[in-house]
């Protein structure tokens, strides 16, 4: 079991560029991978969230990768004479007047927009530099990866412990079944035999017990209680395992909450009634700690 929140980081370099790659993820239904890239560097993002894809199930996941190019790299820097030329000219006819005296210096021409134009020339990728920004990514992810698997302990400790909890209360209203029965059994006796001393022969003492055994059986919960045993032990088993079982608990989850609902309705015992409330906030607490479940 994993969670679907952790992080992980990894930098590495070549003798062209340093990489760093971080992952952060955090609850969500489905995968949704957000790649924060350069444009630059774009044509990598397929390749990016294939492999990251390959080993993450759910969650939201943002992979945000820094490159920095290393090394010397050629530029030019283009003048636009134009621009320059009627500055320059502005601040001479400036001083005529008298308002200002000097000249343009080179960091006020440095400041003037559109002056000056920095080209830095483009470098091509290699397959070293594709490489390593995939290992670098690897890196990131096998730490996520891990951190999931140590977050996913501590939430799998806590499902079985809530688990072996609501098997306690199923097992409680399990052993009320035999009692609660016979004291229905014996409340629609009393009734009816109230029924037959005061209607006399108007009632068919075999229809009324016929009825009888319909009501009692109607009170019934022992198919709820089988299915939730059988529930439990199928979540059990996913909780357990090494898998993406986050939706399969999830629905397994509503499963035994349904199954609570209909105990409850049946049986208006005080006692199980009691007993199946409490179930059924052991059961939302399950739920809630599901969502977190990769």
């Amino acid at each position: 079991m994993r969670s679907m929140t952790g992080s992980g980081q990894a930098t590495a370099e070549n003798a062209r560029y340093a990489m760093t790659a971080t992952l952060r993820g955090v609850n969500h239904k489905m995968l949704d991978v957000q790649v924060r890239l350069d444009e630059a560097y774009r044509a990598m993002e397929p390749d990016l969230r294939e492999l990251l894809a390959a080993h993450l199930q759910r969650g939201r996941v943002e992979l945000r990768l820094d490159v920095k190019a290393l090394g010397i790299i050629p530029a030019e820097v283009r003048i636009n004479p134009g621009i320059v030329e009627a500055a320059q000219a502005a601040v001479r006819d400036l001083a005529a007047r008298g308002w200002v005296t000097g000249e343009l210096s080179a960091g006020d021409l440095l400041r003037l927009p559109e002056a000056f134009k920095v080209e830095v020339a483009a470098r091509d990728w290699t397959d070293d530099d594709r490489e390593l920004l995939r290992a670098t990514t690897r890196a990131a992810l096998a730490q996520l990866v891990a951190a999931r698997a140590l977050e996913g302990g501590k939430l799998r400790a806590v499902l079985l412990g809530r688990l072996a909890e609501l098997a306690e209360r199923i097992a409680r209203i399990d052993a009320l079944r035999g009692p609660v029965l016979a004291e229905a059994k014996a409340a629609l006796d009393r009734r009816l035999a109230e029924l037959m001393e005061g209607a006399g022969a108007a009632l068919d003492p075999a229809r009324l017990a016929q009825e009888a055994a319909i009501l009692a059986d109607r009170s019934d919960v022992s198919e709820e209680i089988d299915r939730l045993h059988a529930h439990l032990e199928h979540f059990r088993e996913l909780a357990e395992g090494d898998a993406a079982v986050g939706k399969r608990l999830d629905f397994l989850t509503q499963e035994i909450f349904r199954e609570l609902n209909t105990l409850g309705a049946k049986c208006r015992h005080p006692e199980v009634v009691r007993i199946a409330l409490d179930a059924k906030v052991l059961c939302e607490q399950i739920r809630e700690q599901v969502q977190n479940v990769e």
